[in-house]
C-alpha cells in the first residue's frame, strides 16, 4: 500500500497491485450508529437541528429537505484529502424510502440539483456525487431517511480510466456515449420507460439487480435536467420500489 498522508485525519491509500484508491476515514468510528440502537435519540430530526448547523432548506412539511454538514465526514475543505460532505435530511420523521411517494423523491433530485449548483461554485471541486443507502448491508448507520453528497477535489481514479476507454469504444463504434447507454436499453431489459426517461436492468452491471436510469436527452448532469425531466426520473425510481420493499433489499443509488 501507498500512503498519501500519515496523521488520524482523512487520507488516501493506493492498492499497488489493484490500483483501486481508499479513502480511510478514522473519525468515522466515533459517528452514532441508530440502525443497531433505535432507542437513541433521532440526531436527524429537525426539531433538534441546531439552526447554526443548517446550511440550506427546501420544500416544506414531509417534502422538506434539510442540508446539514456531515458531523463526520470522510473529506474535508482544509485537508489534502479535499472537499466537502453534505447530508440532505429528508422529511420530518421516520421512514423506509420504499414507503415515500414520487412528489417526495421529485423533492429530493431537486435539492441534489440546487446543491451542485452552489458546490460546483468552489474552483476547488472536480467531481459531485449525490447517493442514498439505506439497510446495514449497504452501509448505512441511521434510520431516518436521509441522503448525503460529495463534492471532491479530484476525480477518482476508475472513473477517468472508465472515461479513457469509453472514448477509445465509441470511436470505434462511431457513437455517443449517451447513444450507447440508451442502446443497451432494449426491450426484455426496461423496467420503466417515458417519453423523458428510461430505466433498465444493466447488461454489464457490477451488482446484482443494478439498474441504469437514463435521460433521453443527451445532458452532462443533474443540474441540467427540467424540473419535468426530475420528476420523470423520480417516477422511474419510484416504479422500483415495491420490489425493493418485497425483498427486503439493502441498496445504494447515486447521482454524478
Amino acid at each position: 500500500m501507498t500512503k498519501i498522508m500519515e496523521n488520524d485525519k482523512s487520507h488516501l491509500l493506493r492498492d499497488e497491485v489493484t490500483g483501486d484508491w481508499v479513502v480511510v476515514a478514522p473519525k468515522r468510528r466515533l459517528r452514532p450508529d441508530g440502525i443497531k440502537n433505535d432507542k437513541r435519540r433521532d440526531p436527524f430530526d429537525v426539531v433538534h437541528l441546531k439552526k447554526e448547523s443548517i446550511i440550506a432548506s427546501y420544500g416544506r412539511g414531509e417534502k422538506k429537505m434539510v442540508v446539514v454538514e456531515n458531523l463526520f465526514p470522510i473529506f474535508h475543505p482544509r485537508q489534502e484529502v479535499l472537499g466537502r460532505q453534505e447530508i440532505i435530511v429528508e422529511g420530518q420523521r421516520i421512514m423506509r424510502f420504499w414507503d415515500c411517494g414520487a412528489s417526495r423523491i421529485t423533492s429530493l433530485l431537486d435539492a441534489f440539483s440546487k446543491r451542485f449548483l452552489v458546490l460546483r461554485r468552489d474552483k476547488m471541486i472536480k467531481y459531485l456525487q449525490a447517493f442514498k443507502n439505506e439497510g446495514v448491508e449497504a452501509g448505512a448507520s441511521q434510520p431516518h431517511p436521509h441522503s448525503q453528497i460529495f463534492a471532491l477535489s479530484f476525480v477518482p481514479e476508475r472513473l477517468r480510466d472508465e472515461a479513457k476507454r469509453r472514448r477509445s469504444a465509441l470511436k470505434r463504434l462511431k457513437m455517443t456515449s449517451h447513444a450507447h447507454a440508451l442502446s443497451l436499453a432494449v426491450v426484455d431489459r426496461i423496467i420503466y420507460s417515458d417519453k423523458l426517461v428510461v430505466a433498465f436492468a444493466n447488461p454489464a452491471g457490477r451488482f446484482a439487480y443494478e439498474v441504469r436510469i437514463l435521460p433521453r436527452r443527451r445532458i452532462d448532469n443533474l443540474t441540467e435536467t427540467t424540473p419535468a425531466e426530475r420528476r420523470a426520473l423520480a417516477k422511474a425510481l419510484h416504479s422500483l420500489l415495491p420490489l425493493m420493499k418485497k425483498r427486503k433489499f439493502s441498496y445504494n443509488f447515486f447521482f454524478h
